[in-house]
C-alpha cells in the first residue's frame, strides 16, 4: 500500500520532457524528389530530341545551346532556392562560418548548391569532387543520366557532340552569380571522349 507521501507525488503535476528534433545533417529527400520531378533529364532529353527533327547534323550545337542552355540556368535557379528553403545542419553551420569569417563561399557553399543540383536529377548519390580550395573547385560526372538518355533517344552521332554540356556550364554559371562569386569555367573532360566529364570553376 502506498503511503501518503506517494500518494502525494504520484497526484503533483509534472513537466514532460520533449526531445527536440534531431538535427538532420543529409540532403533533404523532399527536396531532391522536388528537383527530380521538375527537372529529370528525360524530360529536357524529349524536348531537344522533338527540336532536332527535320535537323541536320550541324544544329545539334544551335539547339543544344538554346534548349540545354535554358534548361541548366532554370535547374540552378531552382536548387539555389530549393537548397535555402530545406537547409540541413551542415549547410546552417557552414553558412554561420561564412557569415563570421567572410571566407569559404568559395568553394564551400557553391559545391553544396552544385552537389543539391546533380544529386536531385541524376542516379548517382556522390558527386566526385577532385579539387576543393580556395582558388579552385573541380568535380567529376562518370555516371550521367541526362547523356544516357541522349544515347537512347539521339543515337551516338548526336551525343558525340556532347549537347548536354550546355546544361552543365549554365548551371555553374547561373550558382557563381546567384552566389555573388567570380570565376571562369573549364571543361576539362568529356563523356564522349573520356568516358567522364569534368569541369573546373577557377576563382579570379
Amino acid at each position: 500500500m502506498a503511503t501518503k507521501s506517494e500518494e502525494a507525488a504520484r497526484k503533483t503535476p509534472y513537466e514532460v520532457y520533449v526531445a527536440p528534433r534531431p538535427f538532420s545533417f543529409e540532403l533533404s529527400p523532399e527536396m531532391l524528389a522536388l528537383l527530380r520531378r521538375e527537372f529529370d533529364p528525360p524530360i529536357v532529353v524529349e524536348k531537344f530530341a522533338g527540336a532536332m527533327v527535320g535537323k541536320k547534323a550541324d544544329e545539334v550545337d544551335e539547339v543544344a545551346r538554346d534548349i540545354f542552355g535554358q534548361y541548366g540556368e532554370q535547374w540552378m535557379h531552382r536548387s539555389l532556392q530549393l537548397g535555402e528553403e530545406y537547409p540541413d545542419r551542415t549547410y546552417e553551420v557552414l553558412r554561420e562560418a561564412v557569415d563570421r569569417t567572410g571566407e569559404m563561399k568559395f568553394p564551400l557553399v557553391l559545391q553544396r548548391f552544385i552537389e543539391v543540383a546533380y544529386l536531385g536529377t541524376q542516379q548517382f548519390r556522390i558527386l566526385p569532387i577532385v579539387e576543393n580550395w580556395q582558388k579552385r573547385l573541380v568535380y567529376n560526372v562518370k555516371d550521367c543520366y541526362t547523356f544516357k538518355t541522349i544515347v537512347e533517344k539521339c543515337g551516338q552521332d548526336v551525343v558525340g557532340q556532347m549537347p548536354c554540356r550546355y546544361a552543365c556550364i549554365n548551371a555553374s554559371k547561373t550558382a557563381l552569380e546567384g552566389l555573388g562569386l567570380d570565376a571562369t569555367i573549364e571543361m576539362e573532360s568529356t563523356m564522349a571522349k573520356d568516358g567522364h566529364c569534368q569541369f573546373a570553376l577557377n576563382r579570379l
